[in-house]
């Protein structure tokens, strides 16, 4: 049998997550609604879901190197030792994972963006200035957007996985979530919006709540022995504690 070409191979993995999208479906959309709305408080599973993410894409690619070694294995079971293996790494390495979400987050923004040209009919030539300028962006990109990298990472995931998981459960098929389709693009823009002022919100009203607690110095404790009486004058108003 000839070796799949990695168009082929992603079809067709394509096709077996649609059969089990019923058993699937809900779990990938418990996880992207957590991803959306409460990815910020969970670094770890935010890296680890992107490793997922990135053992996902790259499924296809392996596959057909495994095939070309002579090794004929169900590539749903490739799918899921890639995202295992990067998952669990990315969550241990949590700085290293940090650099890998950024480029992540930009590969993904730079292959949607170039396939929506393409299908809308604009020719991208890839040059070397093109290439160039993609590391210039990049790099800038990576520098600026490291404070709220979580937030926009999991906002991207979890608005993927929400997509991802509606149409497994509807039966529909996974190809529908193409960047050339303009109302999948727009879903995803409505969805990243929405989960990112949820949770830039959520940042920005935890960190007013901790400015607004006054932090309050610790009374010292005098001895009783070194606070000593005034002595009374003859001038002093007479004191109440006379009276009684």
């Amino acid at each position: 049998m000839a070796t799949p070409t990695i168009d082929e191979a992603s079809s067709l993995l394509l096709d077996e997550l649609g059969v089990i999208g019923p058993f699937l479906g809900p779990l990938m959309l418990a996880v992207s609604l957590f991803l959306m709305f409460r990815g910020h408080e969970r670094l770890q599973l935010v890296a680890g879901m992107t490793g997922a993410g990135i053992g996902f894409i790259i499924t296809p690619l392996v596959y057909t190197t495994v095939w070309d070694f002579g090794f004929e294995i169900d590539q749903l079971y490739v799918m899921i030792l890639l995202i295992v293996l990067c998952g669990v790494f990315m969550s241990a390495t949590i700085q290293l994972s940090i650099r890998i979400m950024a480029g992540f987050l930009i590969y993904v923004s730079f292959a949607g963006v170039f396939e929506f040209l393409q299908g809308k009919g604009f020719e991208i030539v890839e040059g070397d200035l093109i290439q160039g300028l993609m590391a210039i962006i990049a790099f800038f990109s990576v520098r600026w957007i490291k404070n709220i990298l979580p937030v926009l990472v999991s906002g991207l995931l979890g608005s993927l996985g929400t997509m991802g998981g509606m149409l497994l459960l509807t039966g529909n098929p996974l190809t529908l979530m193409s960047t050339r389709n303009t109302s999948t693009l727009l879903m995803l823009a409505i969805l990243f919006l929405l989960s990112f002022s949820w949770q830039y919100s959520q940042i920005k009203a935890k960190k007013e709540k901790q400015n607004q607690e006054p932090t309050l110095p610790q009374m010292q404790q005098v001895p009783g022995s070194a606070v000593k009486p005034r002595r009374r004058r003859g001038n002093d108003l007479p004191d109440l504690r006379d009276f009684s």
